[in-house]
């Protein structure tokens, strides 16, 4: 029977056509939304995804998110080195510069500033020059990606950071953050210098608790301090994400696309997949004036609706993953993020959407008598 169920599917070229064509739209709205939305919310995380060195991150308590928090003092920084079971605590900085561009324009820039002795929070990766060279008085880092947007500067070319002067002495490799600013690495001393905040200047302070501590009990050690903080990596990056769904319209917005992406292809399958039902009432009618039970014809539907399931499955997710591969390259402002959870998610997606298909095809089958053949 499955022989003629795929016989009467592919037989009529079109409508198979319009099905796989349908569901495989869909799928590719309903995937690559998800991972552009993912993606962002990876992206929001800022420095969160450069910096794995330190076990906690310390900040003020009123923080929302990564990127909008009150300053630290130097004092706090003290009180975190003396709590018991603190291996070392570093400054990090993290904040917004203005650029002045050799060309004579302006661009806003991610400025990170990290220890110039102990280099905690370091770019991933160092592609041209050496990290040392930071230890130089103005001395700054250009992510490559940043290049294109800083007047492709060359090593040894100076910028001005919020009207001090800055000098290039090599390239690295780091993600952007939720904006996508150009991203520009330094040491914490410079960084002050190049943003004057007053008394308090550190953002943040990462720790690393000593082996065999417990990270737990050096984090509640922490939180004792008065006007200070610790997070863990994840509990911070739940933070941020937690406040980029609730307090930004991003997350309403991705999930109105992915329900439309959800409402097409149900439309579109349900009606074309009904359609072919329909016209195909003659041949299902034969098979029940043959003595072919309900049980098997009911089998052949699901047998055409998997079919065609699939084949738009694939098609959707193999061009959501294309889009994927294409948003990692280097230097693109593209964000897209497609884990395996997404993979099936798509895939109760399309189930969903044949499900509601084949529902409607096989009430009106098994309601079809046998005497239809001979009208």
């Amino acid at each position: 029977m499955w022989r003629i169920a795929l016989a009467m599917l592919l037989g009529d070229k079109p409508k198979y056509l319009a099905l796989v064509c349908g569901l495989g739209f869909a799928v590719l709205l309903i995937s690559q939304q998800c991972a552009i939305f993912m993606g962002l919310l990876v992206r929001s995380t800022g420095p969160l995804q450069n910096v794995r060195q330190a076990d906690l991150w310390i900040t003020d308590p009123t923080v929302k998110w990564v990127s909008e928090t009150r300053n630290l003092a130097d004092s706090d920084l003290q009180r975190v080195r003396s709590v018991p079971g603190v291996m070392w605590a570093e400054p990090f900085f993290s904040g917004r510069a203005s650029c002045d561009l050799p060309s004579g324009g302006t661009r806003l820039v991610n400025l990170i500033g990290i220890d110039r002795t102990t280099m905690v929070g370091q770019p991933p990766k160092v592609t041209a020059g050496r990290l040392e060279d930071l230890r130089i008085e103005g001395a700054v880092l250009v992510e490559e990606s940043s290049r294109a947007k800083l007047d492709n500067v060359k090593i040894g070319d100076t910028l001005k950071l919020n009207d001090r002067r800055a000098v290039v002495v090599g390239y690295c490799q780091a993600k952007p953050g939720f904006d996508s600013p150009a991203v520009v690495y330094t040491t914490f001393a410079n960084a002050i210098l190049f943003q004057p905040l007053g008394r308090n200047t550190m953002p943040y302070v990462l720790a690393k608790v000593k082996p065999g501590a417990d990270i737990a009990s050096v984090q509640n050690s922490i939180n004792s301090i008065p006007g200070v903080k610790a997070f863990t990596w994840d509990e911070l990056n739940n933070l941020t994400i937690r406040f980029i769904l609730i307090e930004t319209g991003i997350g309403i917005n991705f999930f109105i696309t992915v329900l439309l992406g959800l409402v097409v292809g149900l439309a579109v399958s349900g009606a074309i997949f009904y359609q072919f039902t329909m016209e195909n009432a003659r041949t299902y009618a034969v098979l029940k004036a043959m003595g072919t039970k309900n049980w098997r014809l009911v089998g052949m539907v699901l047998i055409q609706a998997a079919w065609v399931g699939l084949i738009g499955y694939g098609i959707g997710v193999g061009a959501t993953a294309l889009f994927t591969l294409q948003s990692r390259r280097p230097g693109t402002e593209l964000a897209a993020l497609f884990p395996w959870q997404l993979l099936v998610g798509a895939f109760v997606g399309m189930i969903l959407c044949i499900s509601v298909g084949s529902v409607l095809s096989l009430l009106k089958e098994l309601r079809l008598e046998p005497g239809v053949v001979f009208k």
